[in-house]
């Protein structure tokens, strides 16, 4: 069903605006007060022909979305570790793995707070929020947008399980790329802050290889898949 006909029925809708679920167990290796935003691109200044730009791409992009790829989207609206890990291995759940989910839920609270902090310091509004032409196809995000929090927490969980079960590394950043492009299509960010996104997440995974917690954390999540004969 394309997006025309997809509109006149209704707008999907969900309670949480949260990108990720927060582990009130969990805590960061580190936060961004110790992250300059300068570390991914400077974002395209708003109103100006870039930014334009940015939005008639989105647009054009919603023009052809798929009920299916916005029910995929409404689906990956709550960003969790299981959304990437059981994708890939169904079998990988938080009962069975608690040392692996516990690794991955304080990756995800660095992910969020550094994402946060660098969303702030640039303060891009979301493409929803700029044109009335762009329609918010699930329940609309709150804050700013660059770089993309799904963006960034999907890529940081596929690229730290890829360093868990190397052989599965392209599955869990294919479907990465599958999550940040859904945001786009469903008006909640510009192709930019995808850019932004995987940016920031490939050099988070750079300060979490230097984190002496996060390589004890990440060695027992290792042994662990091992024991269970999944590595």
């Amino acid at each position: 069903m394309k997006l025309n006909k997809f509109i006149s029925i209704s707008l999907i809708t969900i309670i949480l605006n949260n990108p990720f679920i927060h582990n009130a167990w969990a805590n960061k290796y580190f936060g961004f007060e110790s992250i300059s935003p300068f570390v991914i691109d400077k974002p395209f200044n708003m109103n100006s022909s870039e930014h334009k730009n940015q939005i008639e791409q989105v647009i054009l992009i919603q023009k052809n979305v798929e009920l299916e790829e916005i029910d995929q989207a409404l689906n990956e609206k709550q960003l969790r570790p299981e959304t990437v890990v059981n994708h890939v291995y169904k079998s990988i759940t938080r009962e069975k793995f608690p040392k692996l989910y516990s690794l991955l839920d304080r990756v995800g609270d660095t992910s969020r707070d550094v994402t946060n902090g660098v969303k702030d310091y640039w303060k891009i509004s979301r493409p929803f929020e700029v044109s009335n032409e762009v329609q918010p196809l699930i329940s609309k995000s709150s804050g700013f947008c660059y770089p993309s929090g799904h963006t960034t927490g999907g890529y940081i969980y596929a690229i730290v399980m890829g360093l868990l079960i190397p052989n599965k590394t392209e599955e869990f950043r294919s479907y990465a790329h599958e999550i940040a492009w859904h945001r786009v299509q469903v008006g909640m960010h510009y192709p930019q802050d995808l850019e932004g996104g995987k940016q920031l997440a490939t050099f988070l995974v750079g300060g979490l290889m230097q984190n002496v917690e996060f390589q004890n954390d990440l060695k027992k999540a290792r042994e662990e898949l091992k024991k269970a004969g999944i590595v």
